[in-house]
């Protein structure tokens, strides 16, 4: 039998084999200094809750199910939704639970008494605002910290689920507008271009609020804004204010765009979520390709100007993407009703994504910086929430999505795509999908990081 001492001396070819676990100590030695960093500069772990007594698991079997649409419609992938549905589960003393868990619905399972149950609760294409996912993430701490009965976090899921808006709908449509300028000096604009983007933002706004009331025209509503937004900037903006009218599209479409739903189909199609990652992809492309019907009509009914190469056009300047960054981020805290007290909190996430995404961009190019943005931001937002006023990840992250490259890229190719340059247009979208790509596999590693150093403080929602 060969020996330690024999394959220290003897054997040349066994010693690589003792890499792997040198490799493995390493990387345990790594994650424990991010430990006890993370347990020093943030709060310590609290003493954990007494545990609750076990609940009707009639009541707990129903609760899980709209908890879990829910957190489907705020926009949480698949395999987190399923996790935190089982922290649940456990806090409530629930036996034999599982669950099945897509976009459009969540199958849930769960044994009670001698019998098994299994119910189901169809999702909603509406998503919720920020100011009912920054209250459906609490409740969610509050039951995994405080172990409030299941009634009461029932009435409470049913109480934000149906609360109306923080803002009313004149300052949600001049918040879009002002969102929309915000886009546009992201972009570096003329100054003769920023009351443009307002006023179609502004009709954007408009059409979304309109179309919250009337059924048929939400099933069309990104043909009839990319129509509406395209004739105008290429019959009115464009010829009066001698702009190229796809730079006026593109800012007062980004808000319709599915960058988020197709960042987060790369994600969980990552992380081996086939169905719902593959119905979230198609539902990404499918508001693509409606908006690329509205485009075409747009420029159909307005027709397709030459661009002049004779007056050259003068940027505001290195300064508006800056800008830009402030002016989204108080755009979007008012048309999203965004909760009190998270204005800073949501310009410090968006102000580091946008920063780490143009310092990356200068030595890495557009898909490193998309990477770097992805790994970057999902930290710092769970930073923001270990934080006493910290709003809950979701509520910082998902509009730091707006910023990054997926949005205009993918647009800009689209509207190339059925105008004077298809091909530009088509590479713009390859780039696009690349960057979502990029962006996701960034999301991952941030994730990871975060849920390390996040296990280490008690702050920590499991998010």
């Amino acid at each position: 039998m060969t020996t330690v001492a024999d394959v220290d001396q003897g054997d040349p070819h066994a010693r690589p084999a003792r890499l792997p676990h040198r490799l493995s100590g390493a990387r345990q030695r790594v994650w424990a200094g991010i430990s006890r960093i993370a347990s020093s500069r943030l709060p310590s772990p609290a003493p954990p809750p007494e545990p609750l007594v076990e609940q009707p698991p009639e009541a707990v079997l129903d609760f899980l199910r709209l908890l879990g649409v829910a957190m489907c419609r705020a926009g949480d992938a698949a395999d987190r939704v399923t996790l935190i549905l089982d922290d649940v589960a456990r806090a409530y003393s629930a036996k034999g639970v599982s669950f099945f868990v897509l976009p459009t619905g969540v199958f849930v399972r769960i044994v009670a008494g001698s019998s098994t149950r299994v119910d189901f609760a169809p999702g909603s294409n509406r998503p919720l605002r920020l100011d009912q996912i920054d209250d459906l993430y609490r409740l969610i701490d509050d039951i995994r910290h405080s172990k409030i009965e299941v009634g009461a976090a029932a009435e409470r899921l049913t109480a934000l689920t149906r609360s109306r808006p923080r803002f009313g709908p004149v300052v949600r449509v001049l918040g879009t507008g002002v969102l929309t300028v915000g886009l546009g000096l992201v972009l570096n604009p003329t100054a003769s271009t920023l009351p443009v983007y307002f006023a179609l933002g502004v009709m954007v706004g408009l059409l979304e609020l309109l179309a919250n009331r009337v059924l048929v025209l939400s099933l069309v509503l990104p043909v009839v804004a990319a129509f509406g937004v395209t004739w105008a900037a290429f019959e009115l903006a464009g010829p009066y204010l001698d702009a190229w009218p796809l730079d006026i599209v593109i800012p007062s479409l980004i808000t319709m765009l599915p960058g988020a739903a197709l960042t987060m189909a790369t994600v969980e199609l990552a992380a081996g979520s086939m169905i719902s990652g593959s119905a979230r992809l198609i539902y990404g492309l499918e508001r693509l390709l409606l908006l690329t019907v509205g485009i075409a009509m747009g420029i159909e009914a307005a027709g397709l100007p030459v661009r002049s190469g004779d007056a050259p056009t003068t940027s505001l300047g290195a300064w508006a993407p800056w800008v830009g960054v402030l002016v989204f981020g108080l755009g979007h805290f008012f048309a999203s009703s965004a909760p009190r007290r998270t204005l800073v909190w949501l310009l410090v996430v968006l102000y580091v994504a946008y920063g780490a995404q143009a310092a990356s961009g200068v030595l890495l190019g557009a898909l490193g910086a998309s990477f770097v943005a992805g790994a970057v931001v999902l930290p710092v937002a769970y930073a923001v929430q270990s934080r006493r006023s910290g709003p809950p990840v979701p509520v910082t992250f998902l509009p730091a999505f707006w910023l990054l490259v997926p949005g205009a890229l993918s647009l800009q190719g689209v509207a190339e795509l059925v105008g004077a340059d298809a091909a530009a247009g088509l590479g713009d979208f390859i780039n696009a999908l690349l960057s979502i790509v990029a962006i996701a596999v960034g999301v991952l590693v941030g994730a990871g990081l975060s849920e390390r150093v996040g296990r280490a403080t008690s702050t920590w929602r499991g998010l």
